[in-house]
């Protein structure tokens, strides 16, 4: 991500006033409450009869053409075609590569293991990766060094993520299908740091969350579309079936897929990749459990622990005083 020029930090990196740090945090709580949506939809459109890649190919579709909406009606279509000849690089659409694993995981992981399980393992990636990132000055202005207490933090999350796998008796697949799952997720999460600080570092260059959600959604389908074509040519899609018109709620992933993108874009500049993460946590891990509750009637201790532990690491890992990404 070098054939950029890397725009002054007053204009990419302003250092917001407290009432917009604490804006961005309570985003970032939301954009955690809508991946548990997202995965909760993708997860049923694939036991729909849809498959795992035609589902995730959906939520792409629909993402990008929700983005691409946005900026017609808005106005900025001009602008935004005119940026991307002059100013646009390879890397823009690069990175929307590196959530397609995070997407194939959850929507094929979460019918098989619970939307909360399935958030521990994705949330666990994100932190250890979000320790790395940060500690490389990736997505903040300012790196922060890993220290011993954030480096703990990153164990016990990879803990909890251990606690769900291991004590996951109440679901349906085995333990190597779950600890396989759990895995998948894990590297899906820490892949999804790239395009995450990918994303804040483009709405610092081009001015807003808008134009990195339409460039990543772009690679994105781009990526889904070939492995779509891959799974067709080897018959991966055959006796695939697509819900009517009557079930149009397991389409939404796309447009949730797009609030995602674009409220992540917005506030990975105020709160750094790490923050950022962990601010998700809280909303993610919340509605998942509630998600799943809603499911089955219960919720096993297995899962309450996991996103206890999860939680814990969180409150460990957060700064003392949250300051500018």
């Amino acid at each position: 991500m070098t054939s950029a020029p890397a725009p002054s930090p007053d204009a990419a990196s302003p250092r917001p006033r407290e009432g917009t740090l604490v804006a961005a945090v309570l985003v970032a709580s939301l954009i955690g409450a809508v991946v548990a949506f997202q995965g909760r939809v993708n997860g049923d459109l694939t036991a729909a009869g849809a498959g795992l890649v035609v589902a995730s190919w959906f939520s792409y579709l629909g993402t990008l053409l929700t983005v691409a909406t946005i900026l017609l009606v808005t106005g900025r279509t001009r602008h935004t075609v005119a940026l991307l000849r002059e100013r646009a690089s390879w890397w823009w659409f690069a990175i929307g590569l590196t959530g397609i694993p995070l997407v194939l995981s959850m929507a094929g992981g979460i019918p098989l293991v619970g939307i909360a399980i399935a958030s521990v393992g994705a949330v666990a990636g994100q932190t250890v990766a979000g320790l790395g990132f940060d500690a490389r000055g990736i997505g903040r202005e300012v790196p922060l060094p890993l220290t011993v207490r954030r480096a703990l933090a990153g164990l016990v999350a990879l803990c909890g993520l251990g606690i769900a796998v291991v004590a996951s008796g109440h679901v349906e697949a085995s333990a190597w299908t779950v600890a396989g799952i759990g895995l998948a997720l894990f590297g899906g999460g820490a892949l999804l740091c790239i395009q995450t600080s990918g994303s804040g570092y483009l709405t610092g260059v081009t001015g807003g969350p808008f134009i990195p959600a339409l460039t990543t959604a772009i690679g994105g389908m781009v990526g889904i579309t070939a492995v779509a074509a891959v799974s067709w040519s080897v018959g991966g899609l055959d006796g695939m079936t697509l819900p009517d018109a009557g079930r149009w709620y397991l389409y939404l992933g796309g447009p949730l897929g797009a609030a995602i993108t674009v409220l992540t874009a917005w506030a990975v500049p105020r709160l750094g990749v790490f923050t950022l993460t962990l601010s998700v946590v809280g909303g993610q891990m919340l509605v998942s459990i509630m998600l799943d509750a809603q499911r089955t009637g219960e919720i096993p201790w297995p899962t309450v622990a996991a996103a206890a532990v999860v939680c814990a690491a969180v409150t460990l890992a957060m700064p003392r005083k949250i300051t500018a990404a």
